[in-house]
């Protein structure tokens, strides 16, 4: 990258040449946003490779995103499909091209007629033991049971020259099970699902590349539907994602990335940093915008002193100190959040906040301002029922993002919940359906479900687990369906003992939008007046000591992304710090409060 031109542009930057592929560096608080909606109108008005069947692709990486810029866009958005990745690529490649897709005998590698949409991979070591098979190969080679459930959750694909590998994600993974992933038992094991037209959100991009491999064709067709994908967030893409966007590039369409490499935190995702830095296409022009917005002189600061050297070191666009940013050490949580808010009334911070950390688990702690919270609950009710877990989590997420409003994320949780079999029953934990099941009555119970939830919501977090699901089970004989009783068992001792709203506290939310004790990668994309970063390891102090966000690991990136978040105010805390260290960071210009 260092050898190629950029050239530095302003948030109000309306390109001149829209039919050149681009890729835009923008640091936090860039007004990225405001320039990608600004840029796609440009587009909508200047172009002539847009014609009546055609449409701009607007890809970004979360839900909250794809809300905010189809509101942006206002009436041009009839003219533009905005999405995430992954329901681009199901709704454009896998739902209608998947039965290209057949094994040797014929057979599809899908279930076509089950086949309805992408879920969350809940990793399933029963489904194995229950394969006379694969279970054998468990016993022959002493797999532990609860190794294996932490392998399987971390599978995921990865390019192995013009193929795809499924493998786990941990390089000490990889060694143990090499022969495995060579012999196909986690290939194996993804079929048992695909056979019940059950496919995984990793799973899209494995369908989505084997389709445009196998059939270029369908590559041509993308690029005539949409001669411009624009992508945001590309620094956290997915690198199968990215040959599949060249693919579609080499067919005619014009490509355009935007990102920031020092905010790549999802490795664990597969995302890699190179990716965006390497990304090339011919013709290609770049740029860079220069201003952070969002954040006062002594927030930017600290953010180009983390940053270091890269393409984008950025100027504070608003001119102002603001307040210093500060640091709190004290052993109790409850005392730093204390001191945070008592800080934020001082300095007259009246407007929105939010505490971020790295670990679900310390989210858990600081919404509960105490250290002995349930942090096991979940794996507490799996143990107890698996599915009627699963079955409550879903149904809890749903009521929670409606709660968010997020209404279109909510249904499309809750229609989980109505899964069929391949005579088209109702799943476990259902027993019986009064009425034939199809698209249309799903959608309709996943309405009358989620109405049900968020009208009772107060009410049902104040009660026992058991008590919510008798209560589920008069809402369902309501609409004509009957869920299982409960009799005697696990199920009823932990629902007994387990209150709903330790349950929803302890949920992990694929995104949020109003929280305000959130994990780092949930704050991704958000901004607040005041921000308290909360380091759970006091050893992770040294990752703004000594930065190094060019590292292959996100850990500085993720501390970088955090900071970033905050607009006027920004406070770090820990439980407890040398003086060596205080002294470092005063340098920085940090400020202790006691």
């Amino acid at each position: 990258m260092h050898n190629e031109e950029i050239e530095i542009i302003t948030s109000d930057h309306l390109l001149s040449d829209v039919d050149h592929p681009f890729k835009v560096f923008a640091g936090p608080g860039a007004g990225k946003t405001f320039w990608l909606i600004n840029n796609i109108k440009n587009i909508l008005k200047n172009s002539t490779r847009l014609f009546s069947a055609s449409k701009i692709s607007c890809i970004t990486y979360t839900n909250v995103a794809v809300e905010e810029i189809q509101t942006r866009l206002d009436m041009t958005g009839d003219r533009v499909e905005v999405s995430t990745i992954h329901s681009f690529l199901y709704n454009c490649l896998v739902k209608p091209y998947v039965n290209l897709l057949k094994y040797e005998d014929g057979s599809y590698l899908v279930n076509i007629e089950q086949l309805d949409g992408h879920d969350d991979h809940i990793p399933s070591v029963g489904r194995i033991l229950g394969n006379k098979q694969m279970s054998a190969t468990v016993l022959k080679n002493r797999i532990d049971h609860k190794e294996l459930q932490g392998v399987l959750s971390s599978l995921d694909w990865y390019l192995n020259g013009d193929d795809l590998i499924l493998q786990p994600r941990n390089d000490w993974q990889r060694k143990k099970y090499k022969k495995l992933v060579t012999a196909g038992f986690f290939n194996a094991y993804k079929a048992m699902f695909w056979d019940d037209g059950t496919i995984h959100h990793e799973d899209v991009l494995f369908f989505s590349h084997e389709i445009l491999k196998n059939h270029p064709l369908i590559r041509e067709f993308i690029a005539a539907k949409y001669p411009y994908i624009l992508i945001d967030e590309f620094q956290d893409t997915h690198p199968v994602q990215t040959k599949i966007l060249k693919w579609i590039s080499e067919a005619g369409a014009i490509i355009g990335v935007i990102g920031d490499p020092a905010q790549s935190i999802f490795k664990f995702q597969g995302a890699s940093r190179a990716d965006f830095l390497e990304f090339k296409l011919p013709g290609q022009k770049n740029y860079a915008i220069k201003y952070n917005r969002r954040s006062t002189r002594n927030i930017v600061n600290i953010l180009n002193h983390i940053r270091g050297t890269d393409e984008v070191v950025q100027e504070c666009y608003r001119e102002i100190d603001g307040s210093e940013v500060c640091i709190i050490v004290n052993k109790s949580v409850e005392g730093i959040i204390e001191k945070f808010n008592s800080e934020r009334a001082r300095l007259g911070m009246t407007g929105d906040s939010c505490i971020v950390t790295r670990r679900n688990d310390s989210v858990v702690k600081l919404k509960n301002c105490a250290g002995n919270c349930n942090m096991s609950i979940w794996s507490d009710f799996s143990e107890a029922d698996s599915k009627r877990q699963r079955f409550i989590e879903v149904i809890l997420s749903a009521q929670e993002y409606a709660d968010n409003s997020m209404h279109e994320t909510a249904v499309k949780q809750v229609m989980k919940v109505f899964k069929t079999d391949k005579e088209g029953a109702l799943k476990d934990p259902f027993t019986a359906c009064s009425f034939e099941i199809d698209n249309l009555s799903k959608r309709s119970m996943a309405v009358s479900l989620l109405e049900y939830l968020t009208s009772n919501r107060d009410e049902n977090m104040t009660k026992n687990v058991l008590a919510f699901y008798n209560d589920l089970i008069g809402f369902f004989n309501g609409i004509g369906v009957a869920l299982k009783r409960v009799g005697a068992g696990g199920f009823k001792t932990f629902a007994q003992a387990a209150n709903v709203n330790e349950l929803v506290l302890s949920l992990k939310l694929g995104e949020e939008k109003y929280s305000n004790i959130r994990t780092i990668h949930k704050s991704k994309g958000a901004e607040f007046q005041s921000i308290l970063v909360y380091f759970e390891d006091n050893k992770d102090i040294q990752h703004l000591l000594n930065p190094d966000a060019k590292h292959e690991e996100d850990d500085c990136r993720l501390y970088y992304v955090a900071l970033s978040r905050a607009e006027d105010y920004l406070c770090i805390a820990t439980d407890e710090l040398s003086q060596e260290i205080i002294d470092a960071l005063a340098k920085l210009n940090l400020k202790m409060i006691g």
